[in-house]
């Protein structure tokens, strides 16, 4: 029997990810507000290495692949793991199966924008309440801080450039003068992959620079001159841990702190954040939408410190961190369930001098605050 109300709001990946895990709880309703239905919502992609938190996105995923690389100018590391190789499954597709596994007698789907007034939620002035509440609405980016932002599109070429079976995760052989830049390349068959530059900055780059990175790029390293554009992708993510409280919701998604500060990668956090929310209300536990352990988000905040202070180093770290880890270490690293021998081996891997500073200067931040 159905007598309790659970209220989602949100139209993207957190909602439909928690909405869908609907049939684990018989005695809630689940009600959407997914807002304006005349908005256009692009498709993109989201990538995640396969770990048991996202195993029906790999089971449906676009593309796969068992071996990534990441390149500088003095170093190429190329890591393989079969057992959790690198996905990317289209934002339509995983949306689409999240829809199809919503029970309508369970489910009713609001499509109009929730407004926020005197901390309160409504929706045709009508105040959004029931038994629980979870808000997956984008935040506010913080002002001053460390953002990874991007810009790309799917290149088409009449000619076999690309190896199908490699995943370029990061690229450093490109323009460093503006902040940490890398090219992320995805190939879809030879002929045919995902292009993006990328940078942590905390300025934003305007469009011809991306696009004519790229460029750079794929004459450069591919002998490509000649081709098309499609799917064309752009983001920004903070770099910087976010978690909003609220007393009429609990946050979910980016809103939740779902998104690593050090990597920007969500999708499969969300995923683990929708579980634990189902197992929290079924034994009756009080909800916690914490993802991320504290001595990740302490490392983190350590790394992006270096990272903004020290950016001409990122290359080395990160073709540092390829060269100690394999590839099974380094998906599970990625996805927030490393060991603690990894994380050593990690963190001797590190640049000693720029590291320890950046470990007392978080220290000595987080003391003057508590203080």
């Amino acid at each position: 029997m159905i007598n309790k109300e659970i209220n989602i709001i949100g139209g993207g990946c957190a909602t439909f990810s928690l909405a869908r895990l609907s049939h684990n709880l018989s005695d809630y309703k689940f009600n959407l507000f997914v807002g304006d239905k005349n908005k256009i919502n692009k498709d993109h992609f989201w990538g995640f290495w396969k770990v048991k938190f996202n195993e029906e996105a790999y089971d449906n995923a676009n593309h796969v692949w068992s071996k990534w690389s990441i390149n500088t100018d003095d170093s190429r590391h190329i890591l393989t793991s079969f057992k959790h190789p690198y996905c990317v499954i289209r934002r339509h597709k995983w949306l689409d199966l999240c829809r199809n596994q919503l029970k309508s007698e369970k489910l009713t789907i609001f499509e109009n924008d929730v407004l926020e007034k005197d901390n309160h939620l409504f929706i045709k002035n009508r105040m959004i309440k029931g038994d629980l509440v979870f808000d997956s609405r984008p935040p506010k980016i913080p002002n001053n801080v460390l953002l990874q932002h991007f810009e790309g599109y799917v290149v088409t070429s009449n000619k076999d450039v690309f190896d199908e079976k490699l995943v370029t995760l990061m690229d450093f052989r490109c323009d460093q003068s503006r902040g940490v830049h890398f090219i992320y390349l995805l190939p879809f068959s030879k002929r045919k992959a995902l292009v993006e530059s990328t940078m942590f900055s905390k300025k934003v780059e305007n469009k011809e620079f991306y696009s004519n990175e790229i460029s750079k790029y794929l004459k450069n390293y591919f002998n490509l001159i000649e081709y098309t554009k499609s799917d064309h992708e752009k983001g920004i993510i903070p770099m910087h841990y976010i978690s909003n409280e609220s007393k009429e919701a609990y946050n979910i998604g980016t809103r939740g702190g779902a998104v690593r500060p050090s990597s920007g990668y969500a999708f499969t956090f969300i995923q683990k954040q929708a579980y634990q929310i189902i197992s929290q209300i079924k034994k009756r536990k009080k909800i916690n939408t914490k993802i991320h352990n504290n001595i990740d988000l302490f490392l983190d905040k350590i790394f992006i410190n270096v990272i903004n202070d020290y950016p001409l180093l990122a290359p080395k770290i990160f073709s540092g961190l390829a060269s100690i880890l394999n590839g099974d270490e380094m998906a599970k690293f990625m996805s927030g369930n490393t060991s603690l021998l990894t994380t050593c081996k990690i963190i001797i891997s590190m640049p000693k001098i720029p590291f320890i500073k950046s470990f007392f200067y978080v220290v000595y931040r987080k003391w003057s605050i508590l203080r």
